[in-house]
């Protein structure tokens, strides 16, 4: 019996089996239901942008800006006489809606709306109810029209005020503002004191800082309390002094109580602030050091920004010694800030670390700041053209600054002003730059006469030289070696600090 041979199957062109394979794969995917991603939140946003965001929301300058102005009107309760104020619009348009979306957003929130704008309470005594509410509309501090015991209940707020009018016990009205609208308080109450002999005269001031928010106190002091020292020949003035660095509110109170403002008792009292820096520093309490070197500076910029007139009418010898007593506050904060650091920065590698804790991030910052306030003191004592490398550049106009000149500073000083800013390189590992320094600072230590006595300063200038030198050459045991390229330490330093 015949056989039937099986028919061979046809034969699939490679090309076409892939395509078919393909096509199929996709029609599944196509089928299959794909993950929705989760939109991005708020929270997933970097804390910069949140805080963008938040500026558009919760800044009291912002929100305010094109909207219609406000009017207002005001009634009188009669058992307390307290003025009680209603606005044609809410005069504090803020989206306190951002507190309410979660409990992340809502901390978020908070703590920038209470740390950006730092609020005021402020309470008016006065027999006349006439007199407080000229004072709270036409010094604009009406943003909140909250009734009086709402405003006395609230403990978010950095600085109280009282204002008392001859004696009075009545009490008028009690407000909360941000303290960004303090200097419209300071010059009403000011332009009325000019206005009349016996306004201030006639009225008692007490200054209260009650809750800090963690910044650096003579940060909350520079903006809450030392616009105050534009005020002068109040009847009496108490500045609480619990929350504040020793001393301060002393001077603050014998300013404002002074017949009038002089050049002298200012210079005075800004001058005690840098000697208690100085003493901070010798008994190496070098954080309080650190605060009281950071008042000076604030007192001393505040100073030129209220009294420009007073101050650039005095003498050549005031100039002088203002712009030294500036030079010797930014070396001495370069030093309080770089000093402690010495153990940790002379350790093999501490900038270079893979895994660098808060202690060398901190460390990275505070020599930044140190690097930046030598460099400053060297502008002054060198009288550096430039005017952004000026001290008084950023804080100031530029026809305010004091005037300066390379006579006011020796060639001493400005050796010991390149080895503090040496040093300071050094712990950057800034071997080179830290050469620059140091040759720069034994020149000029060799014009003066004198003889550098053994381990005096000179002394150090030649050791830190010498291990500058070894730094370059890559021998030194006691710091890390490796990139000696100039500007690699600042530049490692800045990112540990963006850290914090």
């Amino acid at each position: 019996m015949a056989t039937t041979a099986p028919i061979p199957a046809e034969k699939r062109d490679s090309m076409e089996a892939t395509a078919n394979t393909l096509a199929t794969k996709m029609k599944a995917a196509s089928l299959a239901e794909t993950p929705r991603k989760r939109p991005l939140g708020l929270t997933d946003l970097p804390p910069s942008v949140r805080n963008n965001i938040y500026k558009h929301c919760l800044d009291t300058e912002l929100v305010n800006h094109g909207a219609p102005n406000v009017s207002y009107t005001h009634t009188i309760s009669k058992d307390e006489g307290i003025l009680t104020f209603s606005a044609s619009r809410n005069p504090f348009p803020v989206n306190t809606s951002l507190f309410l979306v979660n409990k992340e957003i809502s901390k978020d929130a908070l703590s920038y709306f209470y740390e950006k704008n730092l609020w005021v309470r402020f309470d008016v005594y006065t027999s006349d109810a006439r007199h407080a509410k000229t004072l709270l509309e036409d010094s604009g501090l009406l943003f909140s029209t909250a009734k009086s015991e709402v405003v006395e209940r609230s403990t978010r707020h950095a600085l109280e005020i009282v204002l008392v009018e001859k004696n009075s016990a009545q009490k008028r009205a009690s407000v909360m503002f941000p303290a960004q609208y303090l200097p419209r308080l300071i010059n009403f109450l000011d332009q009325a004191s000019h206005a009349t002999k016996t306004w201030a005269q006639g009225r008692s001031l007490f200054l209260n800082v009650v809750n800090t928010y963690g910044f650096p106190v003579s940060k909350l002091q520079g903006d809450l309390l030392e616009l105050f020292r534009l005020m002068s020949g109040f009847g009496k003035v108490e500045v609480d002094g619990q929350n504040l660095l020793p001393r301060y509110a002393e001077g603050l109170q014998n300013n404002m109580m002074g017949e009038k403002f002089t050049a002298e008792s200012y210079m005075a009292s800004v001058q005690e602030l840098a000697d208690l820096a100085d003493e901070a520093r010798e008994k190496e309490e070098y954080a309080l050091a650190n605060e009281y070197a950071q008042a000076t500076i604030i007192a001393l910029t505040y100073g030129y920004l209220t009294h420009a007139e007073t101050l650039h009418s005095q003498e050549e010898a005031f100039n002088k010694s203002m712009q030294r007593l500036r030079w010797k506050t930014e070396l001495g904060l370069g030093i309080s800030l770089s000093i402690p650091l010495r153990g940790l920065t002379s350790t093999k590698h501490w900038l270079r670390t893979s895994n660098p804790t808060d202690e060398i991030r901190k460390a990275a910052k505070d020599l930044l700041q140190a690097e930046k306030s030598v460099s400053q003191a060297l502008s002054l004592a060198c009288d550096a053209p430039s005017p952004t490398s000026n001290p008084w550049f950023h804080s100031i106009p530029v026809e305010l600054i004091p005037p300066n000149k390379p006579s006011f500073f020796t060639d001493r000083e400005r050796a010991q002003t390149w080895y503090v800013l040496g040093t300071v390189h050094m712990a950057l590992g800034e071997y080179i730059f830290a050469c620059g320094d140091m040759e720069r600072a034994l020149e000029l230590w060799g014009k003066d006469s004198g003889v550098d006595e053994e381990g005096g300063l000179r002394s150090k200038m030649e050791e830190t030289f010498e291990k500058a030198r070894k730094g370059i050459d890559g021998d030194a045991e006691s710091m890390w070696v490796g990139d000696v390229r100039p500007g690699t330490g600042l530049k490692t330093a800045a990112k540990l600090a963006r850290g914090l």
